[in-house]
């Protein structure tokens, strides 16, 4: 029969194994994390907007509810996503200490401002959509506008029953 501290000692040095891989990329995915989580409140109050603007336009029932709540389907891709940039940001960081010392590359530095980059255009898009602020119009000419994402319409087909329902009113 084995010893079960025998057991404790191989999970315990294998925990220790994997801390030495993760910890020098503690920053990194840190910085990651953070920019995850402004993205993830941009989008909610993004759906939020959209929804409490075109509430009344749909005649017909959404493909999924219109109430501005994270669902898990999407949450269970965000953490897969964020799954495999952690594994990537490890690997480049070993990559930088063991493999490519000698040369000075900063591949775990790259990978998190790229991923910050794609964050940032991903908030001013969720800022930017159904905003009626000056910077937000200005904004819209540059980043895309996320309503069709949202709700899986197109957004022309929305204005036009916006239009529409406005012109009757005025008749």
């Amino acid at each position: 029969m084995q010893n079960p501290f025998y057991l404790s000692r191989v999970i315990a040095a294998a925990l220790g194994l994997l801390w030495c891989h993760i910890e020098p990329s503690i920053n990194f995915i840190t910085v990651c994390f953070f920019a995850l989580i402004i993205d993830c409140y941009t989008a909610w109050r993004c759906n939020r907007r959209i929804y409490a603007r075109y509430r009344e336009a749909f005649q017909r029932p959404p493909q999924r509810p219109l109430d501005g709540k994270v669902r898990p389907p999407k949450m269970a891709q965000m953490v897969w996503t964020f799954s495999v940039l952690i594994m990537c940001i490890c690997l480049a960081s070993y990559l930088d200490r063991n493999i490519l010392g000698y040369m000075n590359t900063h591949l775990a530095n790259q990978l998190t401002a790229m991923y910050c980059l794609v964050q940032f255009v991903s908030i001013l898009e969720n800022e930017s959509t159904c905003n009626g602020a000056a910077w937000a119009r200005l904004l819209q000419k540059i980043v895309a506008d996320k309503t069709e994402r949202h709700f899986n319409v197109k957004l022309k087909e929305l204005m036009r029953d916006e239009e529409e329902a406005e012109e009757t009113a005025k008749e």
